[in-house]
């Protein structure tokens, strides 16, 4: 039995000894190079050429790769954009130690090889043979196929131009900027390159781009040639899913007056998503079912809460102020459907990949002032035939010593966290340039009845990179009472509203510390303070109570009832 197990081990071991596939199936594209991850048993393994053939016996060029990851750089919107370096493997074996990361082989494919299995190190494998994605074009009978899913309008978009500066850079995404531009169509003789003796070849040799460059290019254009066919297919078959699905990978939406990308997100979902609709497995009908099956499966409606207090309300009830963006499967105005005052809903129509604001009802969940933590209760919105559900505060806030907390600050809202619809998907700042303090009572104990003598204290990390500053702003949102920005070097400007109180900024050893004593003016007649908070540091903005939209003007507003302190 050891013998038999022994000698198992071995034929396992040697089966799978020297350079692989890293894929499950080898995807090839009919006229393109084939573009592909491999591993070994170890890196020497990649210290020698390895052989690669098809079954007629001709041996293959190929060229390796080491692709390595160089973190990701901040994108804005759109988020975290990945970026890549290559290396080839001569000059990765060069600097002695590999660096990090994966190995890639550009195996050079004939065109007459189709239906034939590829060997690579002496192990064959099947190939799953994709057609040229201009075979689509050719069973067009002349329809266009494809087409940019941004309207017109939103071309010159500022935050759209720079998703495309940033995308551009991966080569995993590179696809989506061609989406954008030209619908991916097919660009004939220009994407047939290959290791060696392109057109494009030599004018890359010309311009200077270096053979790492070639390879990164390749890698880009070998998903570009994915989702061509992919889209072209679609076309065919069903040209409503395919303009459906054009939109979630490469569309825009009005946010509040502002054209900007609105694309589910890189992910591994869309990666299988890619490679179930090229599954050789899959006949027309099953690969129209399984794309509507995944645009399902997407949002149709997403909404946050930008501001919880700032518009006052009736008594025993808060009127927070929404954002519903409106996602449709087809386009066309939906009716959005959320609660409003006491006697009816309120009702709005939302156009088709169009945010709107709209202000709702909440009750409280208790009376004024007695708990000293922000009590939420759950908003439905109903936006067509589906729900978003969203918390809103529910509670004003009772200031008990030794104050009301304040933060941490939150960053911005960005693309991939609006469209999850969770409020905590990258909501936190680093802990290098937090942001946390306090609303409290700084009165003398004989003047507690009055509405003044309150001031905002606040704790920011990270001092010293760049600008950094803090706007208080107090009063309902969209009507201020009063707008203060203090900077880290002490430079105070009132933005609107009296000048503060009193003012101290005072540095400390994670960064520095301010605390702004606010005029009578801006607490209302009810007692009641409504504050937000932000803070611009380094090009970073944060925000509280509620998350802000890059472009929004102010954030968003915390009832406090200022009455109950020396109630306590």
């Amino acid at each position: 039995m050891f013998r038999l197990l022994l000698i198992s081990c071995m034929l396992v071991s040697v089966a799978f000894a020297g350079v692989r596939p890293a894929v499950e199936r080898i995807d090839a594209i009919v006229g393109h190079p084939l573009v592909i991850a491999v591993v070994g048993e170890d890196a020497s393994d990649f210290r020698k050429p390895f052989e690669t053939r098809i079954d007629d016996g001709r041996v293959l060029e190929n060229r390796v790769y080491r692709l390595s990851p160089g973190g990701s750089i901040n994108a804005g919107w759109i988020g975290a954009v990945p970026s890549w370096s290559a290396l080839s493997a001569a000059e990765a074996f060069s600097r002695g130690a590999v660096p990090p990361g994966g190995w890639y082989a550009v195996i050079a494919m004939p065109v007459d090889a189709v239906g034939q299995g590829l060997w690579i190190d002496g192990v064959r494998h099947d190939v799953n043979w994709l057609p040229d994605p201009e075979r689509a074009a050719l069973e067009s009978g002349g329809r266009r196929l494809w087409s940019s899913p941004v309207p017109p309008e939103a071309r010159d978009s500022e935050e759209l131009l720079a998703a495309q500066r940033a995308i551009v850079r991966d080569p995993f995404q590179r696809w989506r900027a061609r989406l954008i531009t030209d619908g991916i169509a097919p660009a004939g003789e220009r994407e047939r390159t290959g290791p060696e003796g392109s057109p494009l070849d030599a004018l890359r040799a010309e311009l200077g781009e270096s053979d790492a460059e070639q390879f990164l290019d390749e890698l880009a254009r070998s998903h570009e040639a994915r989702w061509q066919l992919i889209l072209g297919r679609l076309a065919l078959i069903d040209r409503e899913t395919a303009d459906r699905m054009r939109r979630r990978l490469g569309g825009v939406a009005l946010i509040e007056g502002r054209w900007v990308p609105c694309w589910s997100p890189d992910s591994i979902e869309l990666r299988r998503l890619q490679v179930d609709l090229l599954s050789p497995f899959v006949d027309d009908a099953t690969r129209e079912l399984r794309a509507r099956a995944w645009l399902d499966g997407q949002e149709r409606s997403i909404a946050w809460v930008i501001d919880d207090a700032g518009q006052g309300g009736e008594e025993g009830r808060l009127s927070p102020t929404l954002g519903v963006l409106s996602l449709p499967a087809r386009p066309g105005d939906l009716l959005v459907e959320a609660p409003g005052p006491v006697g009816g809903p309120e009702l709005i129509a939302a156009p088709s990949r169009s945010s709107i604001r709209l202000v709702s009802s909440v009750p409280m969940v208790e009376r004024r002032g007695r708990s000293a933590r922000a009590r939420t209760n759950p908003i439905e919105v109903r936006v067509g035939r589906s729900v978003a559900r969203v918390d809103a505060v529910a509670a004003v806030v009772g200031a008990m010593p030794p104050g009301v907390g304040i933060g941490p600050l939150l960053n911005e809202w960005s693309m991939p966290a609006l469209l999850s619809g969770d409020p905590q998907n990258g909501s936190l700042p680093t802990l290098e340039t937090s942001t946390a303090g306090l609303v409290r009572r700084v009165a003398p104990l004989g003047d507690l009845g009055s509405v003044s003598g309150w001031s905002v204290y606040l704790e920011c990390s990270g001092a010293g990179i760049g600008d950094d500053s803090v706007t208080v702003w107090t009063g309902p949102f969209g009507l201020p009472r009063g707008v203060w920005r203090v900077s880290a070097d002490g430079t105070v400007r009132t933005l609107f509203g009296p000048p503060p109180e009193a003012i101290t900024v005072a540095a400390t050893a994670k960064g520095w510390a301010m605390d702004l004593r606010l005029p009578a003016s801006v607490i209302g007649a009810d007692g009641v303070l409504r504050l937000g908070v932000e803070r611009e540091h380094a090009g970073i903005r944060t925000s509280w109570p509620r998350r802000v939209l890059p472009w929004q003007d102010e954030p968003g507003r915390l009832p406090i009832d200022t009455r109950v302190w020396s109630g306590l």
